[in-house]
């Protein structure tokens, strides 16, 4: 969303969700003296914070710039990743353009947690804290907290004029045929956390008909070949319909001991199809 490059049109957002990873700092000291704790249930908060970020306040001066966005009570047996649904704060703040000039801050908090519970965040001194900001400025730690921002597929970028659609090509033109992948008809949404799946797409049609000039082919040795193919030099050869351009996909899935890796990638979408 601050890449700097305008959208063709404003994106509509479907769904926003905080990812936060919380655990119990000393689980066998927990485990041990549990009725002593008597901590079963926590609940997690998350604030949106005013006037940008003064989260290096405290106490009734920090709670007055604070805007209760969402809770979750978890069992502290379930603990780990934990996903909240900050859908509409996540919308108010983009549809008004406050993404341009105010960073969006969240402040992720576990009041009465104590120092059993550890929230992990961006910033390492402060996720010492039951109760930690989320700084975009961060380290690549696989633990730090995430968010998930599902938009409207209409807002896709302009189709190139090479990239023949198969919807609008002529009978048995090579074309781009759009293809939709779920991971969840594969059996992969148990591990795969976002996209829910892509467009793959693939190429279809035919390159042995009709006449083609030589600005058609890509270098000069597929021109040469197909030459000596329609003189019946190369029996039985024909040029196939492939994939001429391909762009990378971003994926955000869980790895070993249960992190969350985030990963782009390559050639995993067909964007162009032709006769090379």
């Amino acid at each position: 969303m601050s890449s700097g490059e305008p959208a063709l049109e404003p994106l509509k957002i479907k769904r926003a969700i905080l990812w936060a990873r919380v655990e119990l700092k000393h689980v066998h000291h927990y485990q041990h003296h549990r009725r002593q704790i008597n901590l079963r249930n926590i609940t997690l908060w998350v604030f949106k914070v005013r006037c940008g970020n003064t989260t290096h306040l405290r106490g009734k001066e920090l709670s007055e710039h604070l805007e209760m966005v969402t809770s979750l009570t978890v069992n502290v047996g379930q603990l780990g990743w934990q996903k909240f649904d900050v859908t509409k704060i996540v919308n108010s703040w983009y549809t008004s353009h406050k993404h341009i000039k105010e960073r969006l801050t969240l402040l992720v908090d576990c009041t009465g947690c104590s120092t059993h519970v550890h929230i992990s965040t961006f910033n390492v001194q402060a996720s010492r804290v039951a109760g930690s900001s989320i700084d975009s400025k961060s380290a690549q730690d696989p633990d730090r907290p995430f968010l998930v921002v599902r938009t409207d597929p209409a807002a896709i970028k302009r189709v190139r004029r090479r990239a023949i659609e198969c919807s609008g090509a002529l009978k048995g033109q090579c074309c781009k045929q759009r293809f939709y992948v779920s991971f969840s008809q594969l059996g992969w949404d148990d591990w795969i956390i976002a996209p829910q799946g892509y467009y793959a797409n693939y190429c279809r049609g035919d390159c042995a008909a009709g006449h083609r000039t030589p600005d058609t082919f890509l270098n000069y040795y597929t021109h040469v070949i197909e030459e000596y193919r329609k003189m019946d030099r190369l029996a039985g050869m024909q040029p196939c319909c492939a994939p001429l351009k391909f762009s990378p996909m971003s994926l955000i899935y869980y790895g070993p001991d249960s992190n969350i890796i985030k990963r782009d990638l390559p050639k995993m979408v067909v964007d162009e199809c032709g006769c090379p």
